[in-house]
């Protein structure tokens, strides 16, 4: 009897993560191009209150990595923009990272601090700050 009721458990937690609404969330954003992310993120920084983000503040570099071609993009919070390419000055924190954990990045997939402690993304600037992107960066 206790096995059955575990096993329907089991079975509806499985239901949820491979069908639920964070499945269906995920695989719609493992699908998008690098630059498609972008623009949602943009479509996202259009939503937030601007006086937040500018007292995060700060120039952010995101430096995606597939193969050997590198996609650079920006988040400027204390502009409160978002456009592809460098910054004309030096950045407060730059994130390199490849495709894939840039994609589960964005998406929430995994928590951006662990893909930071376990190495898939270095960071170097101003980490503290960067640690406070996740409501402009993560998209729905």
């Amino acid at each position: 009897m206790v096995w059955k009721e575990i096993d329907m458990r089991i079975l509806r937690l499985q239901r949820h993560w491979t069908h639920g609404v964070m499945g269906a969330a995920q695989s719609d954003n493992a699908n998008l191009t690098k630059a498609e992310l972008v623009m949602r993120i943009k479509s996202r920084l259009a939503t937030v209150d601007p006086t937040k983000a500018k007292e995060v503040g700060g120039v952010f570099l995101f430096n995606i990595i597939k193969g050997t071609s590198v996609y650079s993009w920006t988040l400027d919070l204390n502009n409160v923009t978002v456009y592809e390419g460098e910054p004309e000055e030096d950045p407060d924190t730059t994130f390199t990272l490849n495709e894939h954990y840039f994609k589960q990045l964005v998406s929430g997939s995994e928590d951006a601090r662990a893909i930071m402690q376990a190495g898939r993304c270095s960071v170097t600037g101003d980490i503290m700050r960067a640690m406070k992107l996740e409501p402009y960066i993560k998209i729905d």
